[in-house]
């Protein structure tokens, strides 16, 4: 099985629906956190979990929250929405997020994060999984917190080996990594550095007994990854027209969505960041789409570029 990671101000529904019209390797999107604000939860993350905005039926929302009362308000909505499965962010390592306790921050509270686990499966009868890190300042702090874990139903163990500090940088924590396979009740989904086919056969070859991954950047940088994992193979001509289907879809919908094209331009650089690894010559190309200031430029130049540009040949 192969999961894509929530992004936040990637995979958005958006993207995460046009991904799913146009391949077949992800079984299942994760949607980015939400959270309360003023126990509410704002517009903008809300939009995000509509069900009129998942209709794929592979979506599975993650919650950020630092307590019971944030759970029971987020879980209570996404109950009402009908979802069967809830994520819980005990990963995100920014300081915004975990100077208010939340996100990577849990892995420094063993027992905090017992009462939350008791909390949920009191009051909630929908499938729970976790998304984690190694630890917040130390790999140790897995050691804390998978016995923890072990004492619940849990539906997925997806866990990220490094700590917070690093961020998305550094070195992997393979030996956290191989104390969650040896330790917890489950084998653990891997999450973190595979970009590439070779990146997953190294992981795969280091730790065969897994079975899930979870996919983030590889997948914005390459969108053909997870079929190459599966052994499903395109040629170069089927690659151009899915690339030139699925950024169709997506620029039509973010125009379509907003009344001000000048943040639906915003949007579409953003998905170049990653989008632009597709082609050969990545960094002339991306300087050429954040060049675009006129939001009527933003079609004809990509239009361009996915019709002549050279592909990248990744396998």
């Amino acid at each position: 099985m192969i999961y894509l990671a929530p992004l936040q101000g990637f995979t958005d529904f958006v993207y995460r629906n046009a991904y799913a019209a146009v391949f077949q390797g992800i079984d299942a999107f994760y949607i980015p956190y939400i959270t309360t604000k003023s126990s509410q939860v704002p517009r903008k993350y809300e939009r995000e979990i509509l069900p009129e905005n998942n209709l794929n039926r592979k979506s599975v929302p993650q919650v950020l929250a630092k307590d019971e009362e944030e759970i029971l308000e987020l879980c209570s909505l996404l109950r009402d929405y009908g979802y069967r499965e809830i994520n819980l962010n005990l990963g995100c390592p920014y300081p915004m997020v975990t100077n208010r306790g939340k996100g990577s921050k849990l892995l420094t509270g063993p027992d905090k994060l017992e009462r939350m686990l008791e909390f949920y499966f009191k009051n909630f009868q929908i499938a729970l999984s976790v998304k984690m890190r190694a630890g917040f300042e130390s790999a140790s702090d897995i050691e804390q917190i998978i016995p923890v874990l072990n004492r619940f139903p849990l539906k997925k163990v997806i866990l990220h080996p490094r700590i917070a500090k690093q961020l998305y940088e550094g070195t992997i924590h393979t030996s956290a990594f191989q104390f969650a396979v040896d330790h917890l009740d489950q084998v653990p989904v891997y999450n973190g550095d595979v970009f590439t086919l070779a990146d997953y056969q190294n992981r795969k070859g280091s730790f065969p007994t897994v079975t899930d991954w979870m996919l983030g950047r590889g997948v914005l940088m390459n969108v053909f990854l997870p079929d190459e994992i599966k052994g499903i193979k395109y040629t170069e001509t089927e690659k151009r027209l899915k690339l030139h289907d699925f950024h169709t879809q997506i620029m039509e919908s973010y125009f379509q969505m907003t009344d001000n094209p000048g943040n639906a331009l915003n949007k579409m650089q953003q998905f170049w960041l990653y989008f632009s690894h597709h082609f050969s010559h990545q960094g002339k190309i991306l300087k050429v789409i954040k060049k675009i200031r006129n939001p009527g430029n933003i079609k004809p130049e990509t239009e361009y570029i996915l019709r002549r540009a050279e592909l990248k040949i990744t396998d």
